[in-house]
């Protein structure tokens, strides 16, 4: 039956099926026909859910009125995540690479279950079974293209992605990518469990940068040149990376003030770093333009392709015989460990030994766990280590006590370790007498 509270007022329903009172809204209902129409829906969806013989055939039939959600297609389901608000904007870089993950997946799903249209009929098996795959052979599809560029600049890559597994690092991102699209829409899908989040992910590997030795340091700066000067210059001195110093602005520039104010690409922290005085006289000597940008000629080489400043500074380092890749044990792929990134370790490292505290370099490069930190530290060798405890005052010729020398001295000092306790007090008080 159906009744009104009040002339005007809302519509309720009310009926009792298998021993169960149902009651509720007649929403969008009118008049009584219309909620006599709404609660006889009600009443068929009812007696259809009682038919179901599982839980999880409730679930499949009946998921969309249970949820709320609606059925999503996977090819679909990326740019709807991209609209839900975030509390950080990627970068466009950041943004193209999490894309190109979930067309990887897609391509999956597609090519190995091809009956899966919807993001709701994806499984945890099919979840395990892509990120098995990534991890045994890497991305599922192989030739790789994507846009690098804007504007004039713009352009299509095309790229053979080598065979062999993920590092561990890599795959975390791919699952996290991955799981992130499944959680953004699991309202509007009705999704019940993200097939993504129960997969234990691989431990992420140590990070592969070395930072510079001071011989690596004098040999880099006896030979920069225009084009690698601005870079490790910049790197050295305020610990940067690639992409903020090829896009830094002059806004972000205080000279007066000798002060960089400077919002990253990466994680969207906003730094503060002091301008010094080998970094201030580059800086000051550098001739503006009509561009916003401080490096104009790197800002448009990376901006248009960022790998090209890499491969450069790549090709400049090996030019001076410094190793910049190395093939793990384990692994078929070399991977990159000195770069200009390593200039990040370097300033890190070389402010520890400096005695900058902890929380000011962090506060200069932007990272705020200490455990990242706490990794620099790793890079200073046994010599390293060796030549400052050196330094330690303790440890000079000018700071040790003078050699003992004399006999009875000698005997003495043997002496106190054998006397009863009674006999040092009894000497204490003579020789304390005779003061």
């Amino acid at each position: 039956m159906v009744r009104q509270k009040r002339q005007g007022g809302t519509w309720y329903y009310q009926f009792i099926k298998d021993g169960t009172r149902y009651t509720g809204r007649c929403e969008g209902a009118k008049t009584k026909r219309e909620a006599e129409a709404y609660e006889k829906k009600i009443m068929a969806t009812v007696e259809r859910a009682s038919e179901q013989k599982t839980v999880k055939a409730l679930i499949d039939n009946f998921r969309d009125e249970l949820t709320g959600g609606k059925k999503i297609s996977l090819a679909e389901a990326y740019d709807l995540a991209e609209q839900k608000p975030r509390t950080r904007i990627p970068s466009a870089g950041h943004a193209a690479t999490k894309r190109a993950i979930w067309d990887d997946f897609l391509a999956f799903m597609h090519g190995e279950h091809p009956d899966v249209e919807n993001l709701i009929d994806v499984t945890e098996a099919h979840a395990q079974e892509y990120i098995a795959l990534l991890q045994k052979n890497g991305r599922y599809e192989k030739t790789v293209s994507y846009s690098r560029g804007t504007g004039e600049n713009a352009r299509t890559v095309t790229m053979q992605k080598s065979e062999g597994a993920l590092s561990a690092r890599t795959l975390h991102f791919y699952q996290m990518v991955c799981a992130e699209v499944f959680t953004l829409l699991t309202k509007d899908a009705g999704i019940q469990d993200n097939p993504f989040a129960s997969i234990r992910r691989a431990k992420p590997d140590a990070e592969t940068r070395e930072a510079f030795t001071t011989e690596e340091l004098k040999l880099i700066y006896d030979n920069l040149d225009g084009f690698t000067r601005p870079l490790f210059m910049m790197a050295v001195w305020t610990g940067l990376r690639e992409g903020d110093i090829c896009t830094l602005k002059w806004s972000e520039v205080d000279l007066i003030h000798r002060l960089i104010t400077r919002k990253t690409r990466k994680t969207g922290t906003t730094v503060q770093i002091p301008i010094a005085d080998q970094l201030y006289t580059m800086l000051a000597a550098t001739a503006r333009t009509e561009s916003e940008y401080v490096f104009p000629k790197h800002a448009e080489m990376y901006l248009a392709n960022s790998d090209g400043v890499s491969y450069r500074v790549k090709k400049f380092l090996e030019g001076l015989g410094i190793e910049t890749t190395r093939i793990p044990e384990g692994r078929t792929r070399a991977i990159s460990v000195k770069d200009l990134h390593s200039c990040r370790h370097t300033f890190c490292y070389y402010a520890g030994l400096a005695g900058i505290p902890l929380a000011v370099v962090q506060s200069i490069v932007g990272h705020m766990s200490p455990a990242m930190t706490a990794h620099y530290s790793a890079h200073a060798s046994i010599e390293d280590k060796r030549r400052g405890m050196e330094r330690l005052p303790f440890f000079t010729q000018d700071a040790l006590p003078a050699a003992v020398v004399e006999p009875e001295r000698a005997e003495l000092h043997g002496l106190i370790d054998t006397l009863s306790i009674e006999k040092v007090r009894t000497l204490l008080h003579t020789l304390k007498a005779q003061d």
